[in-house]
């Protein structure tokens, strides 16, 4: 007897822990930022040259991922640094090399938390290269779009994403 009150705690546990799960991804999705989001642009329109106004390039290689758990992940690099010809060179590469490569390059991971009503979603970062001077919680306007989102404001630095469809 004992042994079927454990299994049926056990279960009723289960699918509170399961309805709780369901209620945070439902949550999630809700703002509509849940997915893979490819690059299409990273531009500074306040910048006067071009490589400060496509510090990136003008195609940038990048992917921002919002999954439904409240997790962020973000990868770019520019067309330079994504060539057949930079893959591997980084080995035997010297500081300026490397600095470079650096300088053309940009990742971190964390947790998010979007406020549709407001526009805004936060990023609080809890690993990244290059290092950012210690900013560990980022608030940005977003504004979706269909499947386009802006990640800033037009007139400002910002990203332009396209959904990834299957």
């Amino acid at each position: 007897m004992r042994f079927f009150h454990a299994i049926t705690i056990a279960a009723l546990l289960a699918a509170l822990s399961c309805k709780k799960s369901e209620g945070r991804t439902r949550r999630a999705n809700s703002n509509g930022l849940v997915g893979t989001w490819r690059a299409l642009e990273f531009v500074n329109p306040r910048a006067s040259d071009t490589l400060r106004r496509w510090p990136l390039g003008k195609s940038p290689r990048a992917y921002l991922v919002y999954d439904a758990t409240g997790h962020v992940f973000f990868q770019a690099v520019s067309g330079l640094a994504a060539s057949r010809e930079a893959r591997g060179q980084w080995f035997g590469a010297d500081s300026s090399a490397l600095r470079a490569l650096l300088a053309s390059a940009a990742a971190y991971f964390g947790t998010y938390v979007a406020s549709p009503q407001n526009g805004t979603v936060i990023h609080r970062i809890e690993g990244e290269i290059p290092p950012n001077s210690g900013t560990t919680e980022i608030a940005t306007p977003y504004e979706l779009r269909g499947d386009t989102l802006i990640l800033g404001h037009d007139s400002t630095a910002h990203w332009k994403f396209l959904r990834v469809r299957p």
